[in-house]
């Protein structure tokens, strides 16, 4: 079983971990980590929750005049308020990235951004801070993120929270036996349920936020002494327990490879803003209409690894109400890739499109215990007698956060809210130094340079 040790050893690592001596490919992964989650705050700046978020927090002025930025605005505000309104804000369009752990850049970058601008920490010190609370969060979660999910829990606040406390703890230059308190901390304030997706409410990307919060909150308590159960995690009444069954040892990949092998650099994006496991049968469906010609489909069968195919949600088919349904909602991805050949943010809120309703009765989600994660299998019989098949082989992988992707993806997601090319190319060039930057101002400077433009698009749309 794991131990304290365990724990121990997970806080010293991060209290170590220096972006400049990181091997070139895992400090590559981390910037484009930062700029893929930038980028998809900036194409969320028309969601409602990120709108919602800010007039929640807003205040004038800030309580030590410091403070952090809101980058849906570029307002100052306290730290508390910003990191929480730019946690909705990445979080809001449920596009960010994606690892079986959750969405855990929602809540990281808002966290080191938030922090790292308070403390007026350097680029290198924000790219330390984000790897070292990416790399904690994950590694706590993925032996246990199955169970935690079938429990109702959401993976990303539960485990972000571990992710923002290291974070803080990080730009706050903690020692390792100060990081595992913090660590520790952050257990008892992990949570969220996956409850809205069936009531297709908006919790989710609050969720986000208030794990984004409450880690900077743990770790400014640890600054003022408080001490946490060293056993938080592994304990008999500790995390590991309390969010799934007994008997396992969740935490026995904790330090494996530590210092060698980086988790995030598996975190992959997503295409469209809908669930991490409809992407592939997106594409694939948007693939099949373009061989079908004028052909309409008479039946659609989707073969999902069992995990995915009775995952909360995605079986759903009707009637849609909310976003928090059709993301996840396999027929109506599905149809939605067919009807438009993509999964667009407006498509995936055009709740009434009658091209896609026609469509969903004809969708059967099979659980199929042949299909691996991530690799869907399409059949569809056309009403031409025709049957076209697709499968999506390359499972994960094919989604990974290369650079050269999120490049790719800020380009998109800035045109698509309308911000001029020369800011994108702006926040690109920020982020591709980030680690030279003697301070973050330059970088939240071009976000909020892109989130200005697209803010001004959508007023004279």
């Amino acid at each position: 079983m794991s131990d304290a040790s365990d724990l121990k050893l997970l806080a010293e690592h991060a209290a170590k971990t220096d972006a400049s001596r990181l091997p070139a490919p895992v400090l590559e992964s981390a910037r484009a980590c930062l700029l893929y989650g930038l980028a998809v705050g900036i194409g969320t700046v028309r969601a409602r929750p990120a709108l919602i978020a800010a007039a929640a927090v807003e205040r004038d002025g800030t309580a030590d005049g410091r403070g952090a930025t809101r980058l849906l605005d570029g307002k100052r505000a306290a730290r508390a308020d910003a990191v929480f309104a730019n946690a909705v804000l990445l979080s809001g369009r449920v596009q960010g990235d994606s690892h079986p752990c959750g969405h855990l850049g929602g809540v990281v970058i808002p966290a080191a951004l938030a922090a790292a601008e308070h403390a007026g920490a350097s680029g290198v010190e924000l790219l330390s801070a984000m790897v070292a609370g990416y790399e904690t969060a994950l590694r706590i979660g993925r032996d246990h993120a199955a169970d935690l999910s079938a429990r109702g829990f959401r993976t990303t606040p539960c485990y972000g929270v571990f992710g923002a406390g290291v974070v803080a703890a990080r730009i706050m230059r903690f020692d390792g036996a100060r990081i595992a308190h913090t660590l520790a901390l952050a257990a008892n304030f992990a949570g969220g349920l996956r409850e809205y997706v069936d009531a297709g409410t908006e919790e989710s990307p609050y969720q986000a936020g208030f794990a984004a919060r409450n880690g900077l909150y743990v770790a400014d308590l640890v600054k003022s002494g408080v001490s946490a159960a060293p056993s938080a995690l592994h304990g008999g009444a500790g995390f590991y327990r309390a969010f799934a069954d007994p008997g396992t040892d969740y935490g026995k990949r904790l330090t494996e490879a530590l210092g060698s092998h980086y988790e995030f650099t598996t975190v992959t994006y997503k295409e469209f803003p809908a669930c991490q496991f409809l992407r592939g049968l997106i594409r694939g469906m948007s693939i099949l209409r373009e061989r079908a010609g004028k052909a309409r489909p008479a039946s659609i069968e989707i073969r999902m690894h069992p995990f995915e195919a009775d995952f909360i949600g995605v079986r759903y088919s009707g009637p849609f109400t909310s976003p928090a349904q059709t993301v996840m909602s396999a027929p109506f991805c599905a149809a939605l890739g067919w009807a438009e050949r993509t999964a667009s943010f407006a498509g995936l809120r055009n709740f009434g499109e009658r091209a896609v309703l026609e469509l969903i009765p004809k969708i059967r989600i099979i659980s199929d215990e042949a299909r691996r994660r991530y690799e869907p299998h399409l059949r569809v019989a056309l009403d031409d007698g025709a049957v076209l098949e697709w499968e999506d082989a390359s499972g994960a992988a094919a989604y990974q956060i290369t650079w050269k992707a999120a490049v790719s993806m800020t380009h998109r997601l800035c045109d698509e809210v309308g911000v001029p090319q020369p800011l994108a190319d702006a926040l690109i060039a920020r982020a591709a130094e980030a680690e030279k930057l003697p301070g973050i101002g330059p970088l939240v400077d071009a976000v909020c340079a892109a989130t200005a433009a697209a803010r001004a698009e959508t007023a004279t749309a």
